[in-house]
């Protein structure tokens, strides 16, 4: 008794839903299922020889994270060789070695176009590698068959989503499936807005903070593919998830468990909430966790907003 069926469709906007047995219901989301992980299996087909690009989309944030630290360390060369000027003493072999091979192959190396990437922590002196690493000889491929699952995941998004929402919303009245349009462009804007800020911002300076915290004589960061793959995929993950706070403070507010009075009479402790909650998704480091909280205190602004919006709304209708 699929949704799609026009005789099914037209009973359920006529408000008289159809219906079905237990067998039914399992008949149904069996073929839900099948037709979404088909379109999961073509997708992932599609991706698996495009290896190379799907790696740089995963190697983007790290490649911030590397340049950023990088023209440090240029900065910090330059800053050696002009307190040595000042001080009329020569720079000593090594520091200007490495200053000098890094105006030579400066702009080479931050357009990714070094021959031998390999060798650049040796010739410039910044002990970051330029490249991830493998800890063993499948780690690359199975952090790439990983990557391109979730490659795929999103390719087929708009199957899958259909399919669970097919699903779904046979059970529904018209009612209940216009709440579901009117929030759903809301939900992916805001998931598609968690994802990117953690892939573009939170992950490489977070990253970039606990590196710089190292000292190379003692600690040298370096970072395995499977590694950096599974903290990258859990940090936008969880992005995207804090990134619904305000639709949740809304959804709160509609079924009647929390009221907009009380988001704001305990603003110090969902502030606090949020911090510590940041705190678990993140490395342990003070500046993934002021990269998460920050957002997730504005969202919550914009979740007091919607909330106030929706009580007046319900008064409205209470009224009417």
């Amino acid at each position: 008794m699929p949704l799609d069926d026009p005789t099914i469709r037209e009973a359920i906007d006529g408000g008289e839903l159809p219906r079905m047995s237990f067998g039914d219901h399992l008949d149904e989301l069996r073929s839900r299922l099948v037709k979404a992980l088909l379109a999961v299996v073509v997708a992932v087909v599609v991706i698996l020889p495009f290896k190379g690009p799907v790696q740089e989309v995963i190697l983007a944030p790290y490649r911030t994270l590397w340049r950023d630290g990088f023209l440090q360390h240029v900065q910090a060369l330059e800053a050696q060789e002009a307190a040595a000027k000042a001080a009329g003493v020569p720079l000593d072999r090594f520091h200007e070695r490495f200053l000098t091979t890094c105006r030579r192959d400066f702009d080479v190396i931050l357009a990714g176009e070094h021959p031998f990437p390999q060798v650049i922590p040796g010739d410039t002196g910044y002990p970051l590698p330029y490249t991830l690493y493998a800890t063993n000889g499948l780690e690359d491929m199975m952090s790439f068959m990983w990557a391109s699952l979730v490659f795929a995941l999103v390719l087929a998004s708009p199957v899958v989503i259909w399919q669970a929402w097919a699903f779904v919303a046979a059970g529904l009245y018209p009612h209940e499936r216009a709440v579901f349009y009117r929030y759903f462009p809301f939900m992916v804007g805001l998931m598609a807005a968690g994802v990117s800020f953690g892939y573009l911002v939170a992950l490489p300076y977070s990253l970039g903070f606990l590196v710089r915290m190292m000292d190379p004589s003692q600690v040298l960061a370096i970072f395995s593919v499977g590694q950096f793959l599974t903290l990258e995929f859990a940090l936008t993950a969880a992005m995207g998830l804090v990134f619904q706070l305000p639709l949740v403070m809304l959804a709160l507010q509609k079924i009647g468990l929390v009221a907009h009075r009380t988001y704001v009479r305990n603003w110090r402790m969902i502030i606090l909430v949020i911090f510590v909650v940041a705190a678990v998704v993140t490395p342990p480091d003070p500046a993934s966790m002021v990269l998460m909280a920050i957002p997730m205190v504005l969202l919550y602004g914009l979740g007091l907003v919607l909330t106030w919006l929706g009580r007046r709304n319900d008064a409205a209708e209470a009224v009417a």
